[in-house]
């Protein structure tokens, strides 16, 4: 049976049960699915693409560093999981704020220069997690 919950600005078809935003399982045999089909990133986020480029690239490290296809799938899956879930979890929590009534726009418009000025007043250390993220393509992968 399908479910989609037309009251989320994000939701998609998906089968009764299964999380609009990750998947539970990324791999099955010789099949993997990366970006969007794996974890969906709320459309504020900005987020989609980005995830994608860094699964892309983390995938090919774990198919050049390890012996066969299986290994290289779960390492990948290792590696990616908890920064896929925090920035899917960060992107579900500002998506529902993006949609404001009359009364939500006011409290967003007066509101958002301060929350700017609070965010930067470290220089950007708050979002570092998010906007710094590297990963170090020399560096072999272990099983």
């Amino acid at each position: 049976m399908a479910s989609a919950s037309a009251s989320h600005p994000s939701s998609v078809w998906r089968p009764a049960g299964v999380s609009a935003y990750t998947m539970p399982v990324w791999h099955r045999d010789r099949m993997i699915v990366i970006g969007d089909a794996a974890h969906t990133a709320a459309p504020s986020s900005g987020q989609g693409a980005a995830m994608a480029f860094e699964d892309a690239v983390q995938l090919a490290r774990c198919l050049r560093d390890l012996p066969d296809v299986p290994a290289a799938f779960r390492a990948y899956e290792r590696l990616r999981r908890d920064r896929v879930e925090r920035v899917v979890a960060q992107g579900r929590r500002t998506s529902t704020t993006k949609v404001a009534g009359p009364v939500g726009r006011l409290v967003r418009d007066l509101g958002m220069p301060l929350a700017a000025r609070y965010l930067a007043r470290d220089g950007g250390a708050a979002q570092a997690w998010l906007f710094d993220h590297h990963i170090d393509w020399a560096t072999r992968v272990r099983d």
